[in-house]
């Protein structure tokens, strides 16, 4: 009988024991969801700073109203052959897609005070890949003419001004064959104003671009050359220096990766002071799920930007006029294939 007793008893004792235990673990429990849900509360305002845009409701402009805007500089038609909008002939190209593969459309507006949704400026496709954990980012030239659907053959960056970032996606879906999966437009000046919180980048200045400079009373060499915010802005405008806007291209490259650099080398309240600064300058269709997953991705894959490129490829277009508009036009199916290959490698 005092067998059982005691057996019964040391059972009692380990109940209590255990019930201790699971006190202390809902309270770590607790303590954890309110630490995840302070930081998810935090983050929310962060990214909250962000404006958001639905692109299927953005205003289309009517097929009867698209403009063709002459060329901000005349002297860009001097000796350009004029062709008629009727002689162009284009590819079909097919869409490639790879779920390891996201491609994120940056959208570099220059507005002007009290303008409303302009040209696009740049337009440089961030293409996050897993496979290789690897960033590549390629410019798409603003001059490039193409089939834009629903509407007459245009500059592809007519089509963000006429029908918003649907329209734009769906132009180079068709003409180039990539999927785009999200936006983020920047407002170029905001957002080297808001650099200067990152504070000076290195960036590479070549041997024409330090002559140029040097009307700007900025003394640099050739090379790497620390560049201050405003520096900064004034060199990614940069357009009568070089091969024009191809290099202009280039230089709004280099300006991403210094910054992407610089960035990642902050400590975390240092990060958190940008964003701020930063986030009120973009513009997207990204929800903050999906804004945060890249960032842990790239993050947690320790991803660096490692390739750039231009389309349309050297030798692929011809520099022409048509309906008073300085452009490229280029062979699509050339530049289909090239951009598919910088993006998606051999496979596709």
């Amino acid at each position: 009988m005092a067998e059982q007793h005691r057996h019964h008893h040391h059972h009692h004792h380990r109940r209590k024991k255990k019930r201790t235990g699971l006190i202390v673990m809902a309270v770590i429990l607790g303590l954890l969801i309110a630490l995840l849900l302070g930081v998810f509360i935090f983050l929310q305002v962060k990214l909250g700073k962000i404006r958001r845009v639905d692109p299927t409701q953005e205003i289309q402009v009517p097929p009867s109203e698209e403009e063709f805007e002459p060329n901000e500089d005349p002297s860009d038609a001097d000796g350009l052959d004029a062709i008629d909008p009727e002689d162009v002939s284009w590819a079909n190209v097919q869409v490639a897609y790879d779920e390891k593969i996201k491609n994120i459309l940056l959208i570099g507006q220059d507005r002007r005070p009290n303008e409303g949704r302009s040209r696009s400026d740049s337009m440089i496709v961030c293409s996050i890949n897993t496979r290789t954990n690897e960033i590549t980012l390629t410019s798409i030239m603003r001059d490039m003419y193409v089939p834009i659907p629903g509407y007459s053959d245009n500059r592809i960056n007519s089509a963000y001004k006429t029908g918003g970032m649907y329209l734009l996606d769906k132009t180079i879906e068709q003409d180039l064959g990539i999927h785009i999966d999200g936006n983020v437009e920047v407002d170029f000046e905001r957002f080297v104003e808001a650099m200067s919180v990152v504070g000076d980048l290195e960036i590479y200045i070549n041997a024409d671009e330090v002559e140029y400079y040097k009307g700007f009373g900025y003394h640099f060499h050739e090379g790497y050359n620390t560049l201050t915010p405003e520096q900064i802005l004034t060199y990614a405008r940069t357009r009568h220096v070089g091969n024009m806007d191809f290099e202009r291209t280039e230089r709004q490259r280099r300006v991403l990766q210094a910054a992407f650099l610089k960035v990642r080398q902050k400590s975390l309240p240092e990060i958190l002071e940008f964003t701020d600064e930063v986030f009120p300058c973009f513009v997207t269709d990204l929800s903050n799920g999906d804004i945060l997953n890249y960032v842990y991705t790239i993050v947690t894959k320790n991803m660096a930007i490692t390739n750039t490129h231009r389309i349309p490829v050297e030798g692929s277009y011809e520099h022409v006029t048509i309906r008073g508009m300085a452009v490229l036009v280029p062979d699509l199916e050339v530049n289909s294939r090239a951009i598919k290959e910088y993006i998606y490698g051999e496979q596709q």
